[in-house]
Parts: structure tokens; C-alpha cells; sequence
């Protein structure tokens, strides 16, 4: 039997104490600081991302989309590991940890001098992936009860701070002082905010204590970051390539291992139960789709804007990354709107209406997006819908999983939204490029740069609707999250 020992009753609905001003405040910094220091998980991308193209004539190598998929890959296989550090040992002990490991990687990165370097660092800040999840568990443990469905949906609101700022200050540092500045960068903004976390950020009291599961982790993390490298690189070396069968066969019985072992082992590094109860289960599967119509939005839509007017098709306008950026800034804006927006209405009314209309605005983003636009104002409307959706599914997602687990593996619980996000990414990015890929009006020969016709596109924003119409399925179904969010005051 799992041991299991809190140093505080469970809290329940509305036995919050009378609150001080001065206590609102503490909350309202403490609050601000998880913000920022969550926001190194998507930082390690959107900011890497507009620099790979000037990586180049530093590292002469074909393979420069490994520095994005070894940060995808480590967090994966890291996530299992660090959601049950935490529960154990402290969220945020854990979460300071993985600030530390990220400014080290950063500091490898800033100064590589060969690929296989500049990839050892960006291992090191892939680890920086579970850092969300570690904030969804520390709010829950540590803010009064009526603020936590707020607080979560304002901590996910801080990724859309980041994809609004992040082309804007790549640009700078980029354009001014190389991509090695972005690194530096990074460094400094971890550093400086590691002492005040520790200083005004409170630690979660509650424990799970047990024995560690190494091996169920090293299992689950293996087996789905097998699976992750196979779907991923599958188009590349071939489906019926021994690479990629290895890699997937590998994966599965990986996982298999896995399920046999927890089912074993007396302490298991994720109770099954969980996941096999309506609650979870639910919530993993419509995220698992989502997943697919946020990868599919962030794939097509930068190459349809950024592909210049030409013969043959009638979706060119030919933006700049800048220009871009100036274009699909509603996205962000509205993610980081709705985000705290979400979380009240989840505390209202049901963390599931909250993620059914999260899909409702994401599926019309994306039919809008299929009549491939081209005037500015459109652009802009469809990336405010799709922020919309954005904002309310991460704050629909943390409030659902922390009423659907016990307080003591709630890090685990968010670990594993964020591992069926990314296998929902890959499988996204796999199919669609295949869709793509069938459908290519032309290729410059000197440059190698594809023109996809409009029907590539097209085919593409529709397939991911579609996938979406099958969360939205979920979604309406689940039983889970009809009762106004309770921050994780719910028993089981």
C-alpha cells in the first residue's frame, strides 16, 4: 500500500480563512513569481525558435531541427520523473532545481563551439519542461482555495505573455547581437528570478511518501520518448525504415513493461488507477486531440503567411518574421486575457464548459483559416479566436486534472497532460506534413524553398478541425468538471 502523509487536513469548499490585505498581496507576488518562472517552458522554444536559420553558419549540419526536438524529447521523457520528484520532495524545491538545470544548459548553449555541445544544453533546459505542471501543483497547495482555479488559468495566461513577447525580443537580440545573445539572455532571466522564488514563493506541506519508482518512471518516459522520436521522424527515414519500427516497437513494449510493472509494484510511479478512471482518462484524450489542432495552427500558419505572392496561388501575402509577428499578436494577447478569464469561469460554472469552448473557438480558427485569408484584419481576427481558445484550454486543463486527483500526485496528474500534449504535437506535425507534402505546386531549385498549393493548406486546416470535432466529442461527454472548480478541494 501507498503511504500517504499531509502535514494538513484535506481542504475542503469554502473553509478559507478571512484574508488580510497585506496576506493578498504575499499571494499576488507569490502568484506573479510562479508567472515568471513558468514561463522558462515555453521561452526554451519560442525564442529558439526564429534562430535557427542563423545557427547555421555556425554548425554546417543538416540536423539543426534537433535543437527544438531535443527539448520536446527531454521534457517528455523528464515529465513522469519530475511530476513524482515533486509530490515527494517539494514543488518547489523541485521547481528551483529545474531553474538551475536550465541555467546551466543555458550557459552550455551560450558558448557551444560544436553541435553535439549546443545539443547537451539544450537537453539540459528540455527539463525545464515539467516546470508548469510543478506550478499547477504548487497553487494548489498553497493558495487559498477560492483563488486556485483563477490562479491556474493566470499561470497558464503566462504562456501567452510569451508567444506575444517572444518574435519581438528574438528579433532584437537576433538582428543585434547574435543568436548566441538569446541564450544569455535566458541565463540572466533564470538566474536573477532563482533567489527570489526561493525567498518569497511558499512550498507546498503536502508529501506523497513513498518509495521512488525509478524504474516505472525510466519506463514511461522511455516508452513515450521512443514513440515521440519514431512518430516524429518517421516521414524522414521512412515508415517501413528499421530506424522507425525499431523505435516504435521499442516504445510499445516499453509501455507495456510499464503497465505490467505498475500493476506489481506496491509503490508505482503512476497509480493506474488514475488514468484508467473516467475523470482523468477523459481529460488526457481531449487533450490529446487539442493537442493536434495547436500543433496544426502553429505549423501551417506561419508557412501560409510567409510565402510570397506567386502564379498558382492565391494564399501568398509574403511576410517577414517581424511582420508576422505583427500580424498573429491576438493569439497571444487573448491567450494571456483568457487564461484568468478561464479559470473564473471554471470556478462558476465547471472547468468543462471552460474546455468546451476552448475547442469551439480553436475548430473556428481553423475553418476560418482553411478560406485561406489574406487581408490583414482577417489574419488578425482568426489568431484573436484562436487565442480565445487558447486562454480557456489551459485554464480548463490544470482546473480538470487537480479535481481529478488526490492532492499528494497532483504534480503527476499535470506531468501527464503535458506528456499526451506532446504526443499530440508529433502525431499533429507527422500527418499533416504528409498531407502537405502530397499537395506541392513547386520548389525553387536553388533555394530548395516548397510552394504548397492552396489545396494543401486547405486539406490540412480542415483535418484539423476535424481532429478537434473528435475533442469536442470528448468534451461534451465527460461527466467530470459539470461542478463549478474546487482548486483540488474535492475528495476521492
Amino acid at each position: 500500500m501507498t503511504e500517504t502523509t499531509t502535514n494538513r487536513p484535506p481542504p475542503q469548499p469554502g473553509d478559507d480563512p478571512p484574508i488580510s490585505r497585506r496576506q493578498r498581496w504575499r499571494y499576488a507576488a507569490a502568484l506573479a513569481l510562479i508567472v515568471l518562472i513558468s514561463e522558462l517552458a515555453p521561452m526554451e522554444i519560442t525564442l529558439v525558435y526564429p534562430a535557427i536559420p542563423h545557427m547555421t553558419q555556425d554548425f554546417r549540419t543538416l540536423h539543426l531541427g534537433w535543437v527544438l526536438t531535443m527539448v520536446s524529447l527531454v521534457a517528455v521523457v523528464s515529465l513522469p520523473l519530475v511530476g513524482k520528484l515533486a509530490d515527494t520532495y517539494g514543488k518547489k524545491r523541485v521547481m528551483l532545481s529545474l531553474a538551475v538545470l536550465f541555467s546551466v544548459g543555458s550557459l552550455i548553449c551560450a558558448t557551444a563551439d560544436s553541435f553535439p555541445m549546443l545539443l547537451a544544453g539544450r537537453a539540459l533546459q528540455g527539463t525545464a519542461g515539467g516546470m508548469v505542471a510543478v506550478s499547477y501543483a504548487l497553487v494548489r497547495d498553497t493558495f487559498p482555495r477560492r483563488w486556485v482555479p483563477v490562479a491556474l488559468g493566470t499561470v497558464a495566461a503566462g504562456i501567452g505573455v510569451s508567444a506575444l513577447a517572444s518574435p519581438f525580443v528574438a528579433g532584437w537580440f537576433i538582428d543585434n547581437h547574435g543568436w548566441q545573445s538569446l541564450f544569455w539572455f535566458m541565463l540572466g532571466y533564470a538566474v536573477l528570478l532563482i533567489p527570489v522564488v526561493a525567498v518569497l514563493v511558499p512550498e507546498s506541506s503536502l508529501r506523497l511518501h513513498q518509495r521512488l519508482d525509478l524504474l516505472g518512471v525510466a519506463l514511461l518516459g522511455s516508452g513515450v520518448g521512443l514513440i515521440l522520436v519514431g512518430v516524429s521522424q518517421g516521414p524522414k527515414w521512412g515508415w517501413v525504415s528499421s530506424g522507425t519500427l525499431g523505435t516504435l516497437i521499442g516504445g510499445a513494449g516499453l509501455l507495456i513493461a510499464f503497465v505490467v510493472w505498475e500493476l506489481r509494484v506496491t509503490a508505482p510511479a503512476v497509480d493506474l488507477r488514475l488514468l484508467a478512471s473516467g475523470a482523468l482518462r477523459s481529460t488526457l484524450v481531449a487533450y490529446l486531440f487539442i493537442g493536434f489542432m495547436i500543433a496544426g495552427y502553429g505549423l501551417l500558419m506561419p508557412q501560409m503567411l510567409q510565402t510570397p505572392a506567386q502564379v498558382g496561388i492565391t494564399y501568398g501575402v509574403g511576410l517577414t518574421a517581424t511582420a508576422l509577428a505583427l500580424w498573429t499578436f491576438p493569439t497571444g494577447l487573448l491567450t494571456m486575457v483568457c487564461g484568468p478569464l478561464g479559470g473564473a469561469v471554471a470556478r462558476r460554472r465547471g472547468a468543462r464548459l471552460t474546455l468546451i469552448g476552448a475547442v469551439c473557438a480553436m475548430i473556428t480558427g481553423l475553418v476560418a483559416a482553411a478560406a485561406l485569408p489574406e487581408q490583414r484584419w482577417q489574419i488578425m481576427v482568426i489568431s484573436a479566436v484562436f487565442g480565445i481558445g487558447m486562454g480557456l484550454y489551459y485554464a480548463s486543463g490544470p482546473n480538470l486534472v487537480m479535481d481529478a486527483v488526490p492532492a499528494e500526485q497532483s504534480a503527476v496528474g499535470a506531468a501527464m497532460l503535458g506528456v499526451v500534449a506532446q504526443l499530440g504535437n508529433a502525431i499533429a506535425v507527422t500527418v499533416l506534413s504528409v498531407v502537405m507534402a502530397q499537395n506541392i505546386a513547386s520548389q525553387n531549385p536553388k533555394t530548395g524553398r516548397i510552394t504548397y498549393t492552396d489545396t494543401a493548406f486547405q486539406h490540412s486546416f480542415i483535418l484539423a478541425a476535424v481532429v478537434g470535432l473528435a475533442g469536442l466529442a470528448v468534451a461534451m461527454k465527460m461527466r467530470h468538471g459539470r461542478a463549478p472548480a474546487t482548486g483540488g478541494a474535492v475528495t476521492h
